[in-house]
């Protein structure tokens, strides 16, 4: 790496905060970090996504009554999030 390229850290969470009784909000949990040398992309390939399950969401929707298995949030490699799946449904952003 030379003196020009930088380390950028995009913090990838769910997309789902918590709400505070004081009516703040808190960010959702923290799902992984990526290291991006030298600047964000400014075009990234559709097809190339992250898949990250939630623990969160899967148990939110479950206390909610749904039963599903698992939820899924799906990133492009500049930690932006693309959709999110449940059991093959679509939720779009």
């Amino acid at each position: 790496m030379t003196g020009e390229d930088r380390l950028l850290e995009v913090e990838v969470r769910c997309p789902v905060g918590e709400e505070l009784p004081s009516g703040d909000c808190r960010p959702g949990r923290l799902l992984m970090k990526l290291r991006i040398a030298g600047e964000l992309p400014s075009y990234v390939h559709p097809d190339n996504l992250i898949e990250l399950a939630c623990e969160d969401c899967r148990y939110r929707l479950r206390k909610a009554g749904y039963q599903v298995r698992r939820v899924l949030h799906r990133y492009d490699m500049s930690g932006q999030l693309v959709e999110t799946l449940t059991d093959g449904e679509v939720i779009k952003r």
